[in-house]
């Protein structure tokens, strides 16, 4: 974990299941940012990685999924659509996903182990925390109907 995190808790978790051992859970805490990283460790060649952001809104216009649109669409640091999936696939994991829900927006990813995960991770979190919010990603990442006719406008 880099220098921008701190151990906050770790504990072991119990799946249950027959022939399941316990693994270890690490709680990390962003330094300025008050987030937390939660890492699992359980067997297996893939690591998978979720960032669960709150999005609550006041309405229901949906701002939330449109922003998680834009997170796809580059970062400050990183600013090409697709770059996020280009990492993955170069540390031999599986494309980026995301849920947008009513309380919270969740960003699923993969990398080979632990090490190809964490070269994924800080892309990331770059998109999720500084995505590149640009007039032309309105036009092709989000449409919305607005009017009885039921026609599709950019937004």
């Amino acid at each position: 974990m880099s220098d921008n995190f701190v151990r906050e808790h770790q504990t072991h978790y119990e799946s249950g299941g027959a022939g399941t051992s316990p693994f270890p859970v690490h709680v990390y805490k962003h330094k300025d940012a008050e987030f937390r990283v939660v890492v699992c460790q359980v067997p297996g060649p893939l690591c998978h990685l979720a960032v669960c952001v709150p999005t609550l809104c006041a309405d229901h216009k949906g701002k939330p999924h449109t922003l998680e649109h834009m997170v796809f669409c580059g970062s400050e640091k990183y600013p090409y659509l697709g770059y996020i999936d280009a990492v993955a696939s170069h540390n031999l994991g599986q494309p980026m996903n995301a849920s947008t829900y009513p309380d919270m927006t969740i960003y699923k990813f993969a990398g080979l182990g632990q090490e190809g995960a964490a070269n994924v991770l800080p892309v990331v979190l770059d998109h999720v925390m500084h995505p590149l919010i640009q007039d032309n990603h309105f036009a092709t990442e989000v449409c919305f109907l607005c009017s009885p006719q039921a026609t599709a406008h950019s937004m």
